[in-house]
């Protein structure tokens, strides 16, 4: 099974390759992940610091869930509308920035 780090290893490839059009959306998200592959990721969509970092700071949008989760839910295991309605994630700040990185992260 993959780990968290493994994934935020991919999604930052797919920000390298598509920066021009994924730092145009300039926002910033925070993953808070329990569990022992857990920890805070920050997945930053903003030009001047594009990328993913492992570190705890405030985001216009925040991800909780466990490792498990988030594992099946990136790796197609786990549908993310289901993760929501079953409350194995949840969402706060702006709900619309977390639709679209869905979206530009399915591209």
């Amino acid at each position: 099974m993959a780990t968290t780090r493994e994934i935020f290893e991919k999604v930052e490839k797919k920000i390298n390759e598509r920066s021009a059009e994924l730092s145009e959306l300039r926002a910033l998200y925070k993953f808070e992940l329990n569990g022992p592959d857990g920890g805070t990721w920050i997945v930053d969509l903003r030009e001047e610091t594009l990328g993913v970092r492992q570190t705890e700071e405030d985001a216009q949008c925040t991800f909780k869930s466990s490792d498990v989760h988030f594992v099946e839910m990136f790796t197609g295991k786990l549908r993310p509308e289901s993760a929501l309605l079953t409350g194995k994630i949840k969402i706060s700040g702006d709900i619309g920035l977390a639709m679209k990185l869905g979206q530009l992260l399915r591209k």
